[in-house]
């Protein structure tokens, strides 16, 4: 992935060291930030217009990283903001439809109901445990859900996790304890990380 500027200028040497270092260190995260943008967007390709949003927004303030800043939830926290300014955004904005739109929408409304039924944490959730702990998961409240979702599956620390959700450590915390009681009792005392299946 090259990144080009708009200027007819060639590139300073700056920005071209700047480049290489932000694909050095950004991109390895490109899979686990469509993941979470996944989850956020529940379909493919506004998860990728969300990813692409990030990291616009990731390379224009890269030069002004602090060296200790945690790369991971940084972008993470990049990519949470655009979705919420995008939620907003749209919801300001008036919904506009046809005669031709309704008809349209409601012929088709049942066709589109089931083809996206499971979200896509599921189907992440699939690929990694059995259908009990996914069943389980789907019984958490939805901020339960997405902060095990980051810990567990994503393997941020509570920390991490808190910065991107826009909350306490402590509210992580409390969240994941609560968590995993509901899921023990949800799968019969069995822990959640008993169900997962092996690597293939």
């Amino acid at each position: 992935m090259e990144f080009v500027t708009n200027d007819s200028t060639d590139p300073s040497p700056n920005l071209i060291r700047l480049s290489g270092d932000f694909e050095r260190d950004v991109l390895p995260f490109r899979s686990q930030l469509y993941r979470y943008a996944l989850s956020r967007t529940k379909n493919a390709a506004d998860a990728e217009d969300l990813l692409q949003d990030t990291m616009l927004s990731a390379f224009k303030g890269y030069g002004s990283l602090r060296p200790d800043s945690h790369l991971k939830s940084w972008l993470m926290t990049i990519m949470r903001n655009i979705w919420i300014d995008g939620h907003r955004v749209a919801s300001r904005r008036p919904v506009e439809t046809t005669l031709d739109d309704t008809v349209d929408s409601q012929t088709t409304s049942a066709a589109l109901a089931t083809r996206d039924q499971r979200s896509a944490e599921t189907r992440l959730l699939d690929a990694d445990f059995d259908g009990d702990v996914v069943d389980a998961m789907n019984c958490l409240s939805e901020s339960m859900r997405r902060t095990v979702f980051l810990v567990a599956v994503m393997g941020l620390d509570s920390r991490d996790a808190a910065r991107v959700l826009g909350v306490s450590p402590g509210t992580v915390l409390t969240r994941m304890h609560r968590s995993r009681h509901a899921l023990r009792s949800q799968l019969g005392g069995r822990h959640p990380d008993a169900t997962r299946r092996p690597a293939a």
